[in-house]
C-alpha cells in the first residue's frame, strides 16, 4: 500500500513573524518586570520615607515633653548645680528638637517663631545657668519668662501628641500628613496637621524676647547584686522548690524555661500563664508574672495596697512601706521602698501588681531590692532640716519633710532631706537636698491622675 503525503507549500516570512511575535512578548515581559521592579523600589523608598517622618515626629514629641518637664523643674531649682544640670538637659533637648523638626516635610510653611522658640529654650537656659554659677540671682522677669517658655512647650507637646494619636488611630496616614504639609491645604473633614502648627505659630503673642513608678524606680543597676553577694548557689532542683513555695504551684507543673544571665543570674520556670525567676545565689524570687485575663474590678487602689502588703508579709519581706502606685489594665502596681528607721530607701524597691478583680498578686519584681539592699550604717546629717530648707526656691511652699536615701546616676547613694512642696498653680513638687552638702540632688513633679500618682 502506498501512503500519499499531502504537500504543504512553504509560506515565505512565517518564521520571521514568529520571531517578531516571540521577541515582542519577551520584550513586553521584560518591560513588565522592569516596571514591577521599579514599583517595588518606589514603594520601598516611600515606606522608608514614611518611617523616617514617623520617627522624626516621635522624636520631636519626646524632646518637647522633656523640655516641658525640665522647664517646670527649672522654675523650682534653688542651687547652681541643680540648675546647671537642668540647663544642660534643656540645651541638648532643644538641639534634638530642632533637628527633628527640620526632618519633617513642612513644605512652604513658615515656622520661624516655632524654630526660634525651640532654639531660645536652650540658649536662655544656658544663659541663666552661667548667671547662677556667677552667684547672681534670677530676677522675677527671668522667672516669668521661664514660666512662659514652659507654657509654650506644653502646648507644642500636646499638639504633637494629638498628631501622633491621629496617625496611630488610623485617622491620618503619614502620606496624608506629607501632602498636607506640602500643599498647606486639606479636604474638609480631614485631620489638619498644618493648621495645628500654624495655630501654634499664632500663639506667640507674648513670647519672651530673649513615674510610673514613683521616684527613682529607674536608677541604674550596679554590676553586682549587693544583697546576693556571698550567698550560697543553689541548683535547678532547689530553685524549682523555691518557685513552688513562692507561687503555690506544684513542682510538677513548673516547666523549665531556661536561665537568665546578667546582674542577677536566675533559673526560669513557667506554667500556662505564670513566669517565675529564682536567683541562683540565695534562691530568692526575683520576678513573677501571671498573664491571666483580668476581669471586672471589685477592688479599689487602697484595697490593692492592703493585698500587696499582706503578700509581702506572707513571704517574710518586712520593713517595706508603700510610696506610689499606678493602675492600668485592671492591675494596680504599687511601689514599696525599704524603711530603715525613719529613712526611706528609694534605692531598695519592690513592685507588686495586684489584679483588681479578685486581689490576686499577678506581678512581683524584687530586682531593684536585690541589686541595692544591704546592711547600711547611715551617717548623721551635717545640716539640719531647717538649714536644708533654706536652699529651696522661694516659689515653693513646704508641706512636709522627711529623710530619704536616693540613688545617683553614678550608682552611689545620697542621704537627702525630702521636701514635699506646693509650687505655682498648686503644683506638687518633691525636692531632695543633700544632708551633707546642701546641694539640690533632684527635683520631681508629682502628677495625680485617675490611674494613680506619677512622678516626672
Amino acid at each position: 500500500m502506498i501512503t500519499t503525503l499531502k504537500y504543504r507549500p512553504f509560506v515565505p516570512g512565517i518564521r520571521r513573524k514568529v520571531r517578531i511575535i516571540t521577541f515582542s512578548i519577551a520584550g513586553i515581559l521584560v518591560l513588565f518586570g522592569m516596571m514591577c521592579s521599579a514599583y517595588v523600589q518606589s514603594h520601598q523608598y516611600q515606606m522608608q520615607l514614611e518611617h523616617s517622618y514617623q520617627r522624626a515626629l516621635d522624636d520631636l514629641g519626646d524632646y518637647m515633653n522633656s523640655i516641658d518637664v525640665s522647664l517646670n523643674k527649672g522654675m523650682y531649682a534653688g542651687t547652681a548645680s541643680q540648675f546647671d544640670t537642668l540647663a544642660t538637659e534643656l540645651w541638648m533637648d532643644s538641639s534634638g528638637a530642632k533637628s527633628s523638626l527640620g526632618q519633617l516635610p513642612m513644605g512652604g510653611m513658615n515656622l520661624e517663631k516655632t524654630n526660634r522658640f525651640i532654639a531660645q529654650v536652650g540658649d536662655f537656659s544656658m544663659a541663666l545657668s552661667r548667671k547662677v554659677e556667677e552667684g547672681q540671682a534670677i530676677t522675677e522677669e527671668e522667672h516669668e519668662n521661664m514660666e512662659a517658655l514652659a507654657g509654650y512647650a506644653k502646648k507644642l507637646s500636646e499638639l504633637i501628641t494629638s498628631i501622633r494619636q491621629e496617625i496611630n488611630d488610623g485617622n491620618m496616614s503619614m502620606e496624608q500628613m506629607q501632602e498636607s504639609l506640602k500643599n498647606l491645604q486639606e479636604p474638609e473633614g480631614e485631620p489638619t496637621i498644618n493648621s495645628g502648627f500654624l495655630d501654634f505659630e499664632e500663639q506667640f503673642t507674648d513670647y519672651p524676647t530673649l513615674i510610673y513608678d514613683g521616684p527613682f524606680s529607674d536608677h541604674i543597676q550596679q554590676k553586682e547584686a549587693k544583697w546576693l553577694k556571698g550567698r550560697e548557689e543553689i541548683d535547678r532542683g532547689a530553685a524549682r522548690g523555691r518557685a513552688s513555695q513562692f507561687t503555690g504551684e506544684s513542682t510538677m507543673d513548673l516547666k523549665d524555661a531556661g536561665e537568665e544571665s546578667g546582674a542577677i543570674p536566675s533559673y526560669n520556670f513557667t506554667t500556662d500563664t505564670l513566669t517565675v525567676n529564682v536567683t541562683k545565689q540565695g534562691g530568692y524570687c526575683s520576678w513573677l508574672l501571671n498573664s491571666r485575663e483580668i476581669g471586672m474590678p471589685t477592688l479599689d487602689a487602697q484595697g490593692a495596697i492592703e493585698k500587696a502588703k499582706q503578700y509581702l508579709e506572707d513571704h517574710g519581706i518586712t520593713s517595706m512601706e508603700e510610696s506610689y502606685y499606678s493602675t492600668s489594665g485592671g492591675i494596680c502596681t504599687i511601689n514599696f521602698a525599704y524603711q530603715q528607721g525613719s529613712v526611706t530607701c528609694y534605692t531598695d524597691l519592690i513592685k507588686v501588681g495586684v489584679a483588681l478583680d479578685d486581689g490576686q498578686v499577678v506581678m512581683f519584681d524584687a530586682r531593684g531590692y536585690l541589686m541595692n539592699h544591704q546592711d547600711r550604717a547611715l551617717e548623721s546629717a551635717s545640716l539640719t532640716k531647717e538649714q536644708a530648707q533654706e536652699k529651696l526656691s522661694s516659689y515653693l511652699t513646704v508641706q512636709s519633710a522627711g529623710v530619704a536615701l536616693i540613688p545617683t546616676d553614678a550608682g552611689s547613694e545620697n542621704l537627702c532631706y525630702e521636701f514635699m512642696c506646693k509650687g505655682k498653680n498648686d503644683q506638687k513638687v518633691l525636692v531632695y537636698v543633700n544632708c551633707q552638702t546642701g546641694e539640690e540632688e533632684q527635683i520631681l513633679i508629682l502628677l495625680e491622675t485617675e490611674g494613680g500618682i506619677l512622678t516626672i
